[in-house]
């Protein structure tokens, strides 16, 4: 068998986690034959970085990309950009436009969107966080595009993706060229049926304090809304492009101040350089010195890992001798992630589970703007509520599922909503006062699920649990519904519909890579 310098094992390891980013899923047998190694250096590989979450196993036995990932994608655009700042910029853009506004930058050749925020009419999955656009698509791409530097523009004539395209459609290379000249000299994109067919962008560029490009701000929508406020949009876009502009001018990433271990000192070369990629994630930017201190190994050894890693794309340098920051491949790693990943896949087998127990009707919601949606059921052997039928909706005030969904956003998504519910003219359901609206949610959030009683249909009762995704933001809840006594009361000899329920979400918040919650 041949060795491998511990180096190279790393270098190996990365290489490992490029081709899961190509494959999405494979067998160990598979990743030896592509990589071209033994297995038992596969197994290896693969078992360290298990533990390290970057990797994963299906219940098929298959290897994926681990949530690890999702956390290191997060910790380097937290070095990169100010996200407070930029949420609350996207969420005024869509305030007043109505758009979905979302915040790209470049990255090997690709736009990578780093946040995103839902119009109020219409999701655009294909422009949502995570989503990743060649350089030659979409108003995001566009005005990245036109303020690289000249080689970099060569490069993307150059690549497969462009020249796959050119020979579909009669876009060539002076096409693009005028492309690039007219977003630079007018200042902003628009494009429409570019990347969705009846989706209109808008987008303008945001810099760096030296002037070069840092990213691109956009607004999207259906053709007819984006060009029936072009004039609104554009300066609305304008502003708040110059805002986060005048924000990375400031900009300093913060320690997130968590508590960092140190690995084993005889623990493999794999072990510590996952060490090494947490304390960077918990530092946000750090110095050669600063991670030697923190992972006790000596300052040769930390930096033969840093210069692994860099070639690798895990970490980059910040200048000459400069500090460092987890590289923002994990951007682009991450969003092939996010891109995925499957919530309604993995809650079947999880709701299947939860029905065979209990013989009740289990189910999936998402939020749709000021609703909740069922997108998966599977019905009850005793009884059906036909309420929340596979594709029907319920306000989110109404039922353990909706509730449970909006008592874990934040305080100001409860104002939001209540004052909605103040100008309602739909008086079919009892809306409360706004204090003791707030302190059911507030009960909801510190028993960790929301109950219904009696209030949709007579004798049905319900449990809604939270799922959460990376973030820790509330995505999705799983309910359990049926009657009374069934949901309200559990046996001795099986956990009842409220623990399940509650386990269900964990599990499924766990698969979407939620933080701890305890």
């Amino acid at each position: 068998m041949k060795t491998v310098n511990p180096i190279q094992l790393v270098m190996k390891a990365s290489q490992l986690v490029d081709d899961l980013s190509i494959l999405g899923r494979s067998t160990p047998a598979d990743l030896a034959k592509v990589m071209n190694e033994p297995r038992p250096s596969i197994y290896r590989i693969i078992s360290t970085l298990e533990q390290a979450e970057i990797v994963r196993r299906t219940p098929e036995g298959l290897v994926e990309m681990g949530t690890g990932i999702l956390r290191l994608g997060e910790a380097a655009g937290d070095a990169l950009v100010d996200r407070h700042a930029l949420k609350k910029v996207l969420d005024d853009v869509q305030a007043q436009l109505g758009l979905t506004a979302a915040f790209w930058i470049p990255r090997n050749g690709t736009a990578v969107c780093l946040d995103q925020v839902d119009a109020t009419d219409v999701d655009l999955y294909e422009l949502s966080s995570g989503r990743i656009l060649p350089l030659h698509a979409g108003a995001a791409s566009h005005v990245l595009l036109a303020w690289q530097p000249g080689e970099v523009l060569q490069q993307v004539l150059a690549s497969e993706p462009y020249a796959q395209l050119s020979a579909q459609t009669p876009t060539d290379a002076q096409t693009l060229a005028r492309l690039v000249e007219a977003t630079r000299r007018d200042g902003w994109r628009l494009e429409a049926n570019e990347v969705v067919n009846g989706i209109a962008a808008l987008g303008f560029p945001v810099f760096n304090p030296d002037g070069s490009i840092f990213g691109a701000l956009t607004a999207a929508g259906l053709v007819e809304h984006v060009m029936g406020q072009q004039a609104e949009a554009k300066a609305v876009l304008s502003a708040a492009a110059q805002a986060l502009t005048e924000v990375m001018a400031s900009f300093q990433p913060e320690p997130t101040g968590s508590q960092f271990e140190a690995p084993d000192s005889q623990g493999s070369v794999l072990t510590k350089a996952n060490a090494l990629m947490r304390a960077l994630a918990s530092e946000r930017v750090s110095t050669s010195s600063r991670l030697t201190e923190l992972l006790g190994e000596p300052v040769s050894s930390v930096y033969r890992m840093l210069a692994t890693l860099i070639e690798a794309g895990w970490v980059e340098q910040l200048g000459h001798r400069g500090s460092y920051r987890v590289g923002s491949k994990m951007l682009s790693l991450s969003g092939k992630m996010l891109n995925s990943l499957d919530l309604r896949r993995a809650a079947l087998p999880v709701l299947r589970s939860i029905h065979d127990a209990t013989g009740e009707t289990a189910f999936l919601c998402i939020r749709r703007n000021t609703r909740a949606v069922c997108i998966e059921r599977i019905d009850g052997k005793r009884v059906n509520s036909r309420r929340l039928a596979l594709g029907s909706s319920l306000p989110l005030h109404v039922g353990a599922a909706p509730r449970a969904l909006l008592a874990f956003e934040d305080q100001q998504a409860w104002e939001d909503y209540a004052g909605m519910l103040a100008q309602s003219a739909d008086s079919r359901f009892d809306v409360r006062s706004r204090s003791k609206f707030f302190s059911e949610l507030t009960a909801i959030r510190e028993r960790g699920y929301a109950l219904s009683d009696d209030e949709l249909t007579p004798g049905i009762a319900a449990v809604g649990a939270p799922i959460f995704d990376h973030r820790g933001h509330v995505v999705a809840s799983l309910s359990v519904s049926g009657l009374r006594d069934g949901i309200l009361t559990a046996t001795p000899e099986s956990a009842g519909a409220i623990a399940l329920a509650s386990e269900g979400a964990r599990e499924l918040s766990t698969y979407l890579g939620a933080p701890s919650m305890s």
